[in-house]
């Protein structure tokens, strides 16, 4: 059996071409920023995160940190720089109030998991930059990166 070795490394070069390929009008970038910020959680403008499910949001990142009690234990930090069209200055994101469990990009309409940082609607493709978040003692929240 004779192969034709053009054939096959055509073949392979036209199904790679034809992938499709990110946005173009999608920028991935969002700039670091250093985050070393300690959050007390006894304060007045953190009660929230006392409870599962509670969330608040922190003066840091590129456009502010939205953080989010996820588990007894666990917390979860993202930076509210919504990921499409990064260069858009419109393009914050903020927590859905009548559900609480996603943040909404009033720029561009997409729309993320508060849980998990994930994209649910787009344009927006690309999960939310997360931070490190760990507790340091019972009433001090970590949030770095």
């Amino acid at each position: 059996m004779k192969v034709n070795y053009k054939l096959i490394l055509l073949s392979i070069f036209i199904a790679v071409s034809s992938c499709k390929k990110e946005d173009q009008n999608q920028q991935l970038v969002i700039p670091y920023v250093n985050v070393d910020q300690y959050v007390l959680l006894n304060l007045p403008t953190n009660l929230g995160l006392n409870s599962v499910g509670g969330w608040t949001y922190l003066t840091a990142g590129s456009r502010g940190i939205v953080i989010y009690h996820r588990t007894f234990d666990e917390y979860v930090a993202f930076d509210r720089h919504c990921t499409w069209q990064t260069e858009q200055t419109c393009g914050q994101v903020s927590v859905d109030t009548t559900t609480n469990v996603f943040l909404n990009c009033a720029c561009c309409t997409s729309r993320f998991s508060l849980i998990d940082g994930s994209a649910i609607n787009g344009p927006a493709t690309r999960g939310l930059l997360q931070y490190r978040a760990q507790l340091s003692s019972p009433l001090t929240l970590h949030v770095y990166n």
